[in-house]
């Protein structure tokens, strides 16, 4: 098992992430275009050149003089690699991507009944903002004064 940075360089690792977990085909080109996107930040973990976890997000600027932020919009792991630490370091990977960047804060929104991911992410230090239970923030900046 490696975990990687999906890059332009590997698009087959994007390939194998959409053959997984969406059970889609695409083509080169496809992830070409993805992965060349300048808001997309994606890593995968990898297992006999399968993809068996994945996290990615958007890097968002902000249109004021704040340091962007990001969204992560997936983290999967296959359920029979799950209690494995691959979420977990999935998650770290794309935390210090964040604050190696210097961003101001990581948001993710999950379901209410998603418990053990919830406790990943608390683990990790994700905030749960009071007025959006769903969501966690990770301040990589320090939090907003009042």
């Amino acid at each position: 098992m490696k975990f990687v940075q999906v890059t332009s360089d590997n698009t087959a690792v994007l390939k194998s992430i959409v053959k997984e977990f969406r059970h889609q085909d695409i083509t080169t080109e496809k992830a070409l275009d993805f992965l060349t996107h300048p808001s997309i930040v994606c890593y995968a973990c990898v297992e006999e050149e399968k993809a068996i976890g994945y996290i990615y997000a958007y890097r968002l600027p902000r249109m004021d003089n704040g340091h962007d932020i990001m969204q992560i919009y997936h983290l999967f792991v296959k359920e029979e690699h799950r209690r494995k630490g691959i979420g977990r370091t999935l998650m770290e990977m794309m935390l210090k991507y964040a604050e190696t960047e210097q961003l101001h804060y990581v948001l993710l929104l999950t379901g209410t009944d998603f418990v053990p991911a919830r406790r990943l992410y608390e683990s990790l230090g994700g905030y749960n903002h009071p007025d959006f239970k769903e969501t966690y923030y990770w301040y990589i900046t320090g939090r907003p004064q009042p």
